[in-house]
């Protein structure tokens, strides 16, 4: 059985570049819409550098919400955010219907095994 770290994994992969999803999203689409924080904390315990894009996945209301100390911060984000062609304000915030991701679709795993990572 998959665990929910790796299926979060899964859908931030997922995430096409010039798009943004809230960490509810990626919650819902895993089967646990209310485990939205716990998304937050596996996307800070990933190791630095890494490929996932978890600089695309921001709060509901569209604003960067990194806090505490990580290698990653607010001002990373914004720019891989803007790199990936995602204008970003200077209070920290994404016009999210703009550029969200809406076909992320939920995914059965029960007894399957995810091979794309």
């Amino acid at each position: 059985m998959d665990t929910f770290k790796q299926i979060v994994i899964y859908f931030v992969k997922k995430i096409p570049k010039g798009h943004v999803v809230s960490y509810g999203q990626i919650a819902a689409a895993c089967g646990h819409p209310r485990a939205a924080r716990q998304v937050g904390g596996i996307l800070k315990s990933l190791p630095q550098p890494t490929v996932i894009p978890w600089w695309r996945v921001i709060n509901k209301q569209g604003y960067i919400s990194i806090k505490g100390n990580w290698t990653a911060t607010k001002e990373l984000q914004r720019e891989l955010l803007t790199k990936d062609g995602i204008e970003v304000a200077g209070s920290f915030k994404v016009d999210i219907e703009k550029y969200r991701f809406k076909n992320l679709k939920t995914k059965r795993f029960k007894n399957k095994k995810i091979t794309d990572f």
